[in-house]
């Protein structure tokens, strides 16, 4: 024993022995290290044990305590020679992970983070007027952010009297209240603001939590009903051109002081956009008499077009390249993650094996998804024209959707067209389009079935899919196409929020378009029209 209890430590976890009487509902601590000791503490492990053996789950679990600790838990059973009937040998492992996991989460927070500036940039260099495209392109960035809502007030100061017009004005969801109008003729000196908009105009960021707000200052935070706000000054070439606000509306909530970095990154190319904004509108008031002035600025603004459209087009190709070269070694770690075989009682092991399969699958998915979108985007995309009947892609469509339907045991009810006759189009593409449509509505519906109905209308072949889901706001309908949207998005169900995006992008490929009509509570319908023959 002297020996094994040695073997014990040196190790990176906490370690115990274990003998559970699995007939009695009991156990009994052989041996532990020095480790463990420490850590068994940091939570009630015999409540945690005797509810283990209570529902014999003996899976890994990951304990995330209160004061921000994470714990890593897992057993080892294994047997020992000449052991009494009814009893098992386990060996229990007890890590501290939080350090790892908070690295792992700060990286991919910062890889989304940048994925939402380059995609909002995209929108704001395609669309000639940032006043359409910043709401679009804020709203993207709001989404690969874990703030709540996010809004730009453009400053129009005129005096003595600090004034701001509302440009923007976007949240994550509708539980959360809007900028009240009372914004557009607020004096912030007046209401008790001024040290915020004293910091403001002199490049500072204000990063506030409502318990830390002066007396003069809380009524902001009782009226937006916000717990931590984050107001970052827009400028450019030292001209203050507006404040761009984040709000969070759950306590407890810490912005790190890289990432605050990191935020204020984002202002500076909402001032280059913004001034571009104003030097346009300067430029067309004046333009009758000031040629040169207005081919001097177009050209500095066409240079810096240009700058940011290279600069938009290298990165699209290192994400092109990178989802590429990633694709390789992800199909040999899936491959070989199902060729290991391990014994039978390895039950761990096998489950750390399925942890690699199913993680690299879903990055697998979402890396041919950004392929698929930027080959739409870019006009790469090749279509296969063949002649074929429309039903016949349904029910293959259904073939492929079936297991996922059972699984969530649900029925799909197919109503095939009443007339057979052929379309001369894309069959791949359609399918992947159905394919999509498919999936949402099972995973959506909370029904006991969805509907999936193939007809002719008006010389168009046209497939509707309809669920029995909570339904889609009209507010949210504006935007469910857009790329890397979510909504209902409470992690539950998987997904990147790229499907409809890419849809609808075939759909348009192919000579059509994917409608929507959807009443809040009653469920939602998908409309795929294809012409009959593509042109």
């Amino acid at each position: 024993m002297s020996l094994f209890q040695a073997s014990l430590e040196g190790n990176d976890s906490g370690i115990a022995i274990l003998v559970i009487d699995v007939s009695q509902k009991k156990y009994e601590i052989l041996l532990k290290n020095s480790i463990f000791i420490s850590l068994e503490t940091e939570f009630e492990f015999s409540f945690f044990l005797k509810n283990k053996i209570e529902r014999n789950d003996f899976q890994t679990e990951i304990i995330y305590k209160t004061d921000g600790k994470i714990l890593e838990t897992s057993f080892g059973h294994f047997a020992f020679h000449g052991d009494s009937e009814g009893k098992q040998y386990s060996k229990f492992f007890i890590r501290d992970i939080t350090i790892k996991q908070k690295q792992e989460e700060e990286i991919a927070w910062r890889l989304r983070f940048e994925l939402g500036v380059a995609s909002s940039i995209q929108i704001l260099i395609q669309k000639p007027s940032i006043r359409e495209s910043l709401p679009q392109a804020l709203y993207q960035l709001l989404y690969f952010t874990e703030m709540d809502s996010i809004f730009f007030l453009k400053n129009i100061s005129s005096g003595d009297k600090d004034l701001f017009e509302i440009w923007v004005n976007e949240r994550k969801s509708t539980d959360y209240p809007l900028l009240s109008d009372k914004f557009k003729s607020l004096d912030w000196k007046s209401q008790g603001l001024n040290r915020w908009i004293h910091k403001l105009k002199n490049g500072k960021v204000i990063y506030l939590k409502k318990e830390k707000a002066l007396p003069k200052e809380l009524w902001y935070f009782e009226e937006s009903k916000a717990e931590t706000i984050l107001f970052i000054p827009v400028k450019f070439e030292n001209h203050f051109l507006g404040i761009m606000g984040f709000q969070k509306y759950t306590p407890n909530f810490v912005i790190h002081h890289e990432n605050l970095l990191i935020y204020q990154t984002v202002s500076r190319w909402m001032g280059l956009f913004v001034q571009r904004d104003l030097d346009l509108t300067e430029l067309n008031r004046y333009k009758s008499t000031l040629e040169s002035l207005i081919l001097e600025r177009t050209l500095d603004l066409s240079r810096t077009k240009e700058e940011l459209e290279r600069a938009y087009k290298a990165k699209t190709e290192f994400l092109a390249h990178v989802s590429h070269e990633l694709r390789t070694p992800l199909n040999s770690i899936i491959g070989f993650s199902k060729l290991i075989q391990l014994p039978e009682n390895d039950i761990t092991g096998k489950e750390y094996l399925q942890y690699i399969y199913s993680g690299g699958t879903r990055l697998l998915k979402m890396i041919n998804e950004i392929l698929s979108l930027m080959k739409i985007e870019s006009g790469q995309l090749n279509l296969q024209i063949s002649e074929f009947k429309p039903e016949e892609i349904a029910r293959q469509s259904l073939e492929l959707i079936q297991p996922q339907a059972d699984a969530k045991g649900m029925e799909i009810r197919f109503f095939p067209p009443i007339q057979s006759k052929n379309i001369r189009s894309d069959a791949g593409k359609i399918q992947q389009i159905l394919l999509n449509l498919l999936s949402n509505a099972i995973k959506y519906g909370d029904h006991s079935y969805v509907e999936f109905h193939c007809e002719w209308i008006e010389g168009r072949v046209t497939f509707s899919v309809r669920d029995f889901g909570p339904g889609i706001t009209e507010e949210d309908q504006s935007r469910i196409f857009h790329s890397f949207t979510r909504l209902n998005d409470d992690g539950k169900i998987e997904g990147s929020g790229l499907g409809l995006s890419i849809s609808q992008g075939l759909a348009e490929k192919l000579g059509g378009n994917i409608e929507l009509t959807s009443l809040w509570g009653e469920g939602s319908t998908f409309i795929l029209k294809i012409p009959e023959n593509i042109k």
